[in-house]
């Protein structure tokens, strides 16, 4: 099958392969339906980046771009393999070699299928391939983002879900948020709070082995999606799930500092180089390959900005992503175990708060019309909110967050208690043991398995 446009043809058997089996083939085009950036991924890029790049020239053809144009034709390089043994074997058989192999090692699994060698290769040499003092040095200052910073990337995340081409074409068309939406919430909370926990370099702890279960189920869904879209939308976008894409999962941890860099509270260079490591880290974790590593921290940031400019438009599901991942029912879960009065006031005005404490802080580097955009034909459209004002609002208060954390950085000492909770991960320790107490109230399984039946793609909308 080909696909025919103003560039050259573009055939199946030239771009649907894994470039870690074919190192030497030549580098595939961006695909054409990516081809294009769109204006809306703007603002942000220059509020963000602007400051350590020309935003727009490091988006020209380069090195960099083309090896991220060629990662989005394909999946997760070490999981495909496991995502052939899981049809092979069957989900049941499959799924529980991997259980035991995360768990307990490969080793302990009689006659291994190679597939699983491989993956747990490469898993258990990850941490050796970074220099784990400066990526506990960078995770540690990730932690230390501002409260305001740290909103504002929770709201980024609400954005990023429905207005990314991909991310929003794949979690629209797979329904968990629409149809299992407490289950998908609390477990993707969990795994990002897994993320800042200092037992993530460490192979053996539940932190690394949540996201490789996390990373397993995107590999399942993405080719449920393949099967389910078929070779004309692969030829026009490439993989649903791309490991281009992932870039972005695994540097989640040093935009909070870029906030908190843009409004003020400036980073050194051994800073930067110390949050690198541990993005690049995450990054590999959740499945990007070692090619699209970035050597340092400026590079790292050339490198989101052109991900992050190739973001697209959002997909037909848009509004309806709005109101499964920003919906009152997701204010009702987190409030679940909260005394009653609580849970009635964040019932009563649900909506208010979730665009106090999600859009607004997403429209600080966004901007406010953006935000209008995401919610237009959303349960949120026509409510009367005045964005801008809500926008204007968390800009002030964000500004005076940092200003504050500026000046206590210039003190002589560091507050003992804190520093202590951030070395120890403890804030995401609490974090996750309350949504275990929300999912075991509901009595939700956080097991990351709801994908290990959707290759087929049944069940999946196109």
């Amino acid at each position: 099958m080909t696909v025919t446009g103003e560039r050259s043809e573009i055939r199946l058997e030239d771009v649907d392969f894994n470039r870690r089996e074919h190192p030497d083939k030549p580098l595939r085009p961006i695909p054409p339906g990516r081809d294009h950036f769109a204006p809306q991924w703007r603002r942000m890029r220059e509020f963000m980046f602007g400051d350590w790049i020309d935003i727009d020239k490091e988006v020209e053809p380069s090195d960099l771009t083309r090896w991220r144009d060629d990662y989005f034709w394909q999946g997760d390089e070490h999981m495909v393999g496991v995502v052939d043994a899981f049809e092979r074997l069957g989900h049941r058989e499959a799924r529980a070699i991997f259980e035991q192999a995360l768990t307990r090692g490969i080793d302990s699994v009689k006659n291994p299928p190679p597939e699983f060698v491989d993956l747990f290769e490469h898993l258990d040499s990850l941490p050796g391939r970074f220099d784990l003092a400066a990526a506990e040095r960078g995770r540690m200052l990730a932690m230390g983002a501002t409260m305001s910073a740290t909103t504002v990337i929770r709201g980024w995340a609400v954005y990023e879900t429905a207005m990314t081409g991909d991310i929003s074409a794949a979690t629209g068309a797979t329904g968990r948020f629409a149809d299992d939406g407490p289950r998908r919430f609390i477990e993707t909370a969990r795994v990002f709070a897994q993320f800042v926990r200092p037992e993530i370099f460490d192979r053996r702890s539940d932190a690394f082995q949540d996201v490789v279960r996390v990373r397993l189920m995107h590999a399942l869904a993405s080719r449920g999606l393949r099967r389910k879209w078929g070779d004309r939308v692969y030829l026009k976008f490439g993989e649903p799930i791309p490991v281009t894409s992932l870039l972005g999962f695994g540097s989640g941890m040093l935009l909070g500092r870029l906030v908190d860099h843009a409004f003020g509270r400036k980073l050194t260079h051994d800073q930067l180089e110390d949050l690198a490591e541990y993005s690049s880290y995450s990054g590999q974790l959740w499945g990007a390959p070692e090619k699209l590593r970035s050597p340092n921290g400026l590079e790292l940031i050339k490198s989101l900005n052109y991900v992050l400019a190739r973001g697209g438009d959002p997909s037909p599901w848009r509004a309806e992503l709005v109101d499964a991942v920003a919906g009152p029912e997701h204010l009702r879960t987190l409030t679940g175990t909260l005394p009653g009065p609580v849970k009635k006031f964040a019932a009563k005005y649900a909506t208010q708060i979730t665009t106090n404490i999600a859009f607004a802080p997403a429209g600080v580097v966004f901007g406010a019309e953006q935000i209008r955009a995401m919610i237009e034909g959303s349960m949120y459209d026509g409510l009367g909110y005045d964005i801008e004002r809500r926008v204007r609002t968390v800009e002030r208060l964000t500004r005076l967050n940092v200003r504050l954390a500026t000046l206590a950085d210039r003190l002589p000492f560091a507050n003992p208690i804190r520093e202590h909770r951030k070395r120890t991960g403890a804030p995401a320790r609490e974090r996750i043991a309350m949504l275990d107490r929300i999912a075991a109230d509901r009595q939700i399984p956080l097991t990351f398995t709801h994908h290990d039946r959707s290759t087929t793609g049944e069940g999946f909308t196109g």
